[in-house]
């Protein structure tokens, strides 16, 4: 029921950064640790619009009032805030190292300053179109971390239908050539493919308007998916790639990260 900006010093890109962090009604009358979620913005956003724009203090609110969420910190952060976008991967040319600043500065910042319950079965991290990359994408690389990931329109595929799919200009440099040994660390469909297997994965959650432009992307990454074995959760709903859209699937994003907690 409360949200403040947090600034914080950033190591990895050497530059003082701010999130929006949500703290539930109860936080300040007890000394009981919380789950986290982090909600990760798109391409052009930042950490501001899920707020401004997504509604997310009122869905955290009404959720959490009616129980369909427990009462958890949900911390809203900046890609990086470089270019248009970071795709929250550290850059192959060297331009920023924005996973690290993800990784090694956000989330000890965090667990730092509130009183988070830090293994992975209570962390969960959560994103739309280029979030929902950022989201599976921290999630397959760091299962130690996350429990869970959930996208909402995201870019969930390969690295290289990414390119074809933005045809922008800065793409390699962001992971290099496309079919080299960077970018296949990238790519989330060869990442699941990886974590299929292990005990220790996140489970994964997406759903995606059926007018969405990134549909046939979310589309095909639930049949690879089920190809491997990987299990997930896959709606499809009425809908555009939109703010709309995002605001009324938010609850249903949030009801799976709930459902893993309960698990913990």
């Amino acid at each position: 029921m409360s949200v403040r900006p947090h600034p914080f010093f950033s190591g990895a890109l050497f530059a003082r950064k701010s999130c929006f962090v949500y703290l539930p009604e109860d936080y300040e009358s007890n000394d009981r640790s919380y789950p986290v979620i982090y909600l990760l913005h798109g391409m052009y956003g930042s950490e501001s619009h899920w707020l401004m724009k997504g509604s997310a203090e009122q869905t955290l609110d009404r959720m959490i009032a009616e129980g369909s969420l427990r009462p958890s910190i949900v911390v809203m952060p900046s890609d990086g805030g470089y270019g248009h976008g970071t795709f929250y991967m550290n850059w192959y040319n060297g331009a920023g190292s924005f996973e690290d600043y993800f990784i090694y500065d956000l989330i000890p910042e965090i667990d730092k300053s509130f009183r988070t319950l830090t293994d992975a079965r209570h962390r969960a991290v959560g994103g739309l179109s280029m979030g929902g990359f950022g989201a599976f994408s921290l999630a397959l690389r760091h299962p130690h971390l996350f429990g869970a990931a959930a996208s909402l329109s995201g870019a969930l595929t390969s690295t290289e239908m990414i390119a074809q799919q933005y045809s922008r200009t800065d793409v390699a440099q962001m992971i290099g050539p496309l079919h080299g040994p960077y970018a296949r660390e990238h790519d989330l469909q060869l990442l699941a493919s990886r974590r299929g297997q292990e005990q220790q994965r996140p489970a994964l959650y997406f759903n995606c308007g059926t007018s969405d432009f990134l549909y046939g992307m979310n589309d095909s990454y639930a049949k690879h998916l089920q190809t491997i074995g990987y299990p997930f959760t896959y709606e499809q709903y009425a809908g555009e790639h939109t703010w709309d859209y995002w605001s009324e699937h938010l609850p249903d994003a949030l009801a799976f990260i709930e459902s893993q907690f309960a698990k913990a």
